[in-house]
């Protein structure tokens, strides 16, 4: 899949890598960013109203409001399966998690989840690490639109990356300007205008990259599933046209034999027409499909996206709910597709890890281990409590749960004194029961 977000720079030197990125900017295609901020819009549910008003000129839309679906967030988190629950992350080669790191990775799981929803959707996504001062924390932001700067033909690592930032107070669109510390030459850092000039980040008057590294690691799928954002605006424009034909379908007020316009004429229930000799009054409905035939149409178009997505479109109209075996069935699919995003995420995560220690040594001078490693949860369906508990009691009768598990299994939040408390009033009511007679007790130890 080709991106048109690649530039090439002459050199390393200073000025050169200025002069190159000011002209940069301008080559972005803007048919694709366009198409970019359409799909996001109809990700993150916003200005729906904008792209759908232009597709009903007039005022055909003063009878009904705009019917934006979401069909996009709803088909990025069923095909995105492999963060729906947050994976385990180990640190230094032990089977322990990492709480400290954790605890200062702000929203690091909800934050990656939104950014694999987005990566799939556009096809590539950057993941931006910072450091809140403030806060002593790490923070996190999605980059959907990066341009990354390259110093020969056929390299895989980007020398120097930038996105836009906003407007400043002028109006003039700016931009952020990342590159790594490469062949004895400072790594910089630095905000730059569409008018060339060049300001610093903050208090850093020199411009250079504190990291020497690009604190900002990218996922890129084999293709985009910009299809989905465009069945998105396809469904959105039909049913808002089923919504007009269901205001329409009462039909036109139509009075005919009378030579001169009526003023004032008000209908309704509680009135009385009376009109003249000759005179009548009808609806005339419009010759069209029935609503039904309209609304099956809708859900054909958005099956076969579906399908093309290895994703099963389950309608909410009634009937018994399938079995989680049956879900899984139904998932097959989709779950391989799982499977083959694994890779792809534990190389990003390896990437994005090695920013954030790198983050961290920088401001806090904390040595997080190299050693890292991420365990992504299975993929789970329901399951009748019937089912689960004989999954229990399987895993208890073979060792492959222990009581202590089994407690934290149906009290996650329960704390450590609390759980060895419950230990120990589980062992008291085990112990058996001493005899009450000082003969037979005697003879019990003999």
């Amino acid at each position: 899949m080709e991106f048109h977000d690649k530039i090439m720079l002459p050199d390393l030197g200073k000025e050169a890598v200025m002069t190159s990125i000011r002209n940069a900017e301008d080559q972005m295609a803007k048919k694709e960013v366009a198409e970019k901020e359409t799909a996001l819009d109809f990700y993150y549910n916003r200005n729906l109203d904008t792209h759908l008003e232009q597709w009903f000129p007039g005022t055909t839309l003063n009878q009904i409001p705009p019917f934006g679906m979401r069909v996009v967030p709803r088909f990025a988190r069923s095909r995105m399966m492999l963060y729906k629950q947050p994976p385990v992350r180990l640190i230094n080669g032990s089977q322990e998690v990492s709480e400290d790191y954790l605890a200062q990775a702000h929203h690091l799981d909800s934050k990656i989840r939104e950014f694999s929803e987005i990566g799939w959707l556009l096809g590539k996504c950057h993941f931006r690490s910072k450091y809140n001062e403030k806060n002593q924390r790490l923070e996190y932001d999605i980059l959907p639109h990066v341009k990354e700067y390259y110093l020969n033909n056929g390299e895989t690592d980007p020398y120097g990356i930038s996105y836009e930032i906003g407007k400043d107070s002028k109006g003039e669109r700016q931009f952020v300007f990342w590159s790594e510390s490469r062949d004895g030459e400072q790594g910089m850092h630095f905000i730059f205008t569409m008018n060339g000039k060049i300001r610093p980040v903050g208090d850093n008057l020199d411009m250079i990259n504190p990291y020497d590294i690009l604190p900002i690691s990218k996922i890129q799928f084999q293709s985009d599933s910009m299809d989905v954002a465009r069945a998105a605006l396809q469904v959105s424009i039909a049913m808002t046209e089923i919504a007009l034909a269901t205001r329409y379908a009462l039909g036109q007020p139509v009075i005919t034999g009378i030579d001169t316009e009526i003023p004032n004429l008000k209908g309704g229930i509680e009135r009385v027409l009376v009109l003249p000799e000759g005179g009548s009054f009808n609806y005339i409905s419009p010759n069209s499909g029935s609503i039904r035939d309209m609304i099956e149409s809708v859900k054909m178009m958005v099956n076969q996206v579906g399908q093309n997505h290895s994703l099963a479109i389950r309608w909410g109209e009634g009937g018994t709910p399938p079995s989680g075996e049956a879900l899984k069935i139904l998932s097959m699919e989709n779950l391989e597709s799982r499977e083959s995003d694994i890779p792809l995420f534990k190389e990003w995560e390896h990437s994005r890890y090695e920013i954030d220690r790198t983050i961290l040594q920088v401001h806090q001078g904390k040595n997080l281990s190299e050693s890292y490693a991420v365990d992504f949860e299975e993929a789970g369906f329901p399951t009748t409590w019937a089912e689960e508990k004989d999954r229990l009691q399987f895993m208890m009768d073979n060792n492959l749960i222990s009581r202590k598990e089994l407690i934290r299994y149906f009290n996650p939040d329960i704390l450590e004194d609390e759980l060895e408390e419950k230990m120990g009033e589980l062992q008291e009511e085990e112990q058996p029961e001493q005899p009450s007679n000082p003969l037979l007790a005697a003879l019990q130890s003999g």
